[in-house]
């Protein structure tokens, strides 16, 4: 078995991105769904990095698992630090949680944590369709906003012209 292709991509203008935050099994799996979905990704090994990339890169999909870098969930610097982003930040992003505590698609399990959508690594294999749903609602739920906001935004700067 070769070893996977974790080199990471180069986003542009208009791109759909995406940021791993797993273990070396589980970030092979997302990334081949993303790259079918169409997502260009970078991939983390340590909380810092993947800190680091949010600070800098805002990107569409985020998929992070609950042990990631040897954390519990409680203590997972990645899910804390997005739960702690400003709501106008927070929902330019979709979040979607992998971890054993999880029932897949649980929109509970999701709200107590903050994100998206949970899912359980036993259905790894059906990702592509679990991705699709949750990222389907997500902007369903979110276009209207994100067209009230960016018409407001619009109106502030023609009142100051």
């Amino acid at each position: 078995m070769s070893k996977p292709d974790f080199s990471q991509d180069f986003f542009e203008l208009g791109d759909k991105t995406s940021l791993i935050c797993a273990d070396t099994n589980t970030t092979h799996r997302v990334r081949d769904t993303l790259k079918e979905l169409a997502y260009k990704t970078h991939t983390t090994s340590s909380d810092e990095e993947a800190l680091e990339r949010l600070r800098y890169t805002q990107y569409n999909c985020i998929v992070i698992q609950e042990d990631f870098a040897g954390s519990s969930l409680k203590s997972n610097a990645v899910v804390n630090y997005l739960a702690s982003l400003p709501m106008l930040q927070r929902r330019n992003s979709f979040i979607c949680l992998i971890g054993d505590s999880f029932k897949t698609l649980d929109a509970m399990q999701a709200f107590a944590q903050s994100v998206h959508v949970v899912v359980n690594p036993l259905d790894l294999p059906n990702l592509t369709a679990i991705l699709k749903k949750g990222l389907a609602e997500f902007e369903l739920m979110y276009r209207m906003y994100r067209f009230i906001v960016d018409s407001q935004g619009d109106r502030r700067a023609a009142a100051r012209r």
